[in-house]
């Protein structure tokens, strides 16, 4: 009864449209950033400390590398990726040994990469050993002396397979291409009654198999890729325009919360998420308060609502 009873002041009206704009317009204009120059949020997901950090880094394909750094591991993915190619389109036989060819072509390609860097694959290998020998000792991450040099470890481990890695990973695209592509118009409809749907160009899309690595959470960090920079702009224009406020205001809301919980607050060695717990807080404010009504378009829909509901039956 208190609460149905509350009005905002003039000021607090004014302050709240204020609080709505801004944020609306920090999103937006982060979203365009992200679409213009590129986005990856591969280095905040792997960043991410805390008890929630394996569910963040499982959207990076093979997080710690250790199936790309390994010959035998690669081979077993890729056959894996060939038959799952060869099921999911239904291949005749001569296009099955098309997937064997292509397989075996960019096997050879990777003996090659793995020869050339084998003491660094090694050198790789023993240090992820050491790595988890380090996280695995819990007391050293509450002494800040001993989790830096934790920290500068696990760096520098990283810094040595990222070329091996990238010069392995670059081969992947043209594989998972070449591969999807053997498969004919009729076997990449999987709708056939249907006429297939066109991309922008009016081109047929055609059905892919996604090539996935053993762990490889639900959610990928190119889907995520692909959905942040056009969510940050939705948003933005939303509060911006005060439409749906509400609805967009708890969206931003939960989104910033998934990007404290990445650096979980109190958990040793986290970054500092100040801005985005202030920011997220705002967006909540914004949501419940139904800032939209002021100065906003979601004024017309409550103004309706609020007349119908005192017409007398």
């Amino acid at each position: 009864m208190l609460f149905s009873k509350a009005k905002l002041t003039l000021p607090a009206i004014v302050f709240l449209v204020l609080l709505r704009l801004a944020i609306g317009w920090h999103f937006f204009q982060e979203g365009a950033v992200k679409v213009k120059d590129g986005f990856s949020s591969t280095g905040f997901l792997a960043s991410a400390k805390g008890p929630f950090a394996h569910m963040f880094q499982s959207m990076i394909p093979d997080h710690d590398g250790m199936i790309r750094i390994d010959a035998k591991k690669m081979s077993e993915a890729c056959e894996s990726f060939g038959e799952k190619v060869k099921t999911e389109f239904g291949l005749n036989e001569e296009q099955c040994k098309e997937v064997d060819a292509i397989l075996a072509e960019y096997k050879a390609k990777r003996k090659e990469t793995y020869d050339e860097w084998k003491p660094q694959i090694e050198e790789y290998k023993n240090g992820f050993d050491r790595i988890a020998t380090l996280q695995s000792d819990t007391s050293r991450s509450k002494v800040e002396s001993l989790r830096r040099q934790q920290d500068d470890i696990e760096g520098k481990w990283r810094a040595l397979g990222r070329p091996i890695l990238s010069e392995i990973e670059n081969t992947m695209p043209e594989m998972i291409n070449r591969l999807n592509a053997i498969a004919t118009d009729e076997q990449a409809n999987p709708k056939p009654e249907k006429p297939p749907e066109k991309d922008a160009k009016g081109n047929p899309i055609r059905k892919r198999v996604e090539f996935k690595f053993e762990g490889e959470g639900p959610i990928s960090v190119k889907t995520v890729d692909k959905i942040i920079p056009y969510f940050d702009m939705s948003i933005g224009i939303l509060l911006i325009l005060g439409l749906l406020t509400p609805v967009a205001g708890l969206a931003a809301g939960l989104f910033l919360a998934s990007v404290v919980v990445s650096q979980f607050p109190g958990f040793p060695g986290t970054l500092p998420t100040y801005y985005q717990a202030i920011e997220m807080l705002g967006c909540f404010v914004v949501a419940f308060a139904d800032a939209g009504r002021y100065a906003g378009l979601d004024f017309f829909p409550w103004s309706f609502w609020n007349r119908k509901s005192k017409v007398p039956a």
